[in-house]
């Protein structure tokens, strides 16, 4: 993949991710750990290693990213990621309010920039996946299948 394909859509992100959650790293710390920080301080230093190993792995085109299954890993990551930064924009919005600290602001709209980005990434990777295993034919044998489309309408010789 490389450098080159890294400037399409759903590549472009990877470099994102890895932006944003080391902004939600510095964000996090600024004001200080309380109550539910523990889960902001866990899911932004796992959102921030999984997306350097992706990152890596996509930059450097390991080939375990070429397989179908790769989607499905895609998918499940922004999933979880999407859910958990949605979770963390709740407590900083909360905080915002009920704190009155300036840095729960930027905080805030990282985390939305962060939940936007992983559903995106888990709406590119869900079309990917099931465009891929849609089947005209509900049976799987060529000898049952019926003929190909023709190119040519009905009643019409092409010769």
């Amino acid at each position: 993949m490389g450098y080159q394909e890294m400037k399409e859509m759903p590549q472009v992100l990877k470099p994102a991710f890895v932006l944003l959650t080391l902004l939600q790293i510095i964000f996090m710390a600024s004001p200080g750990l309380r109550g539910w920080g523990w889960f902001i301080c866990l899911t932004s230093i796992l959102e921030f290693i999984t997306a350097l190993g992706v990152f890596a792995a996509v930059f450097f085109d390991l080939l375990f990213t070429k397989s179908g299954q790769w989607v499905l890993v895609e998918l499940g990551y922004s999933a979880i990621f999407c859910v958990c930064s949605a979770l963390n924009t709740i407590y900083y919005f909360v905080n915002i309010f009920h704190l009155f600290n300036f840095w729960f602001l930027p905080a805030t709209i990282n985390s939305v920039l962060l939940v936007l980005a992983y559903g995106l990434n888990a709406l590119v990777h869900w079309t990917a996946r099931t465009s891929g295993t849609s089947s005209t034919s509900s049976t799987g044998n060529q000898a049952t299948a019926g003929p190909p489309p023709s190119a040519y309408p009905a009643g019409v010789n092409p010769a």
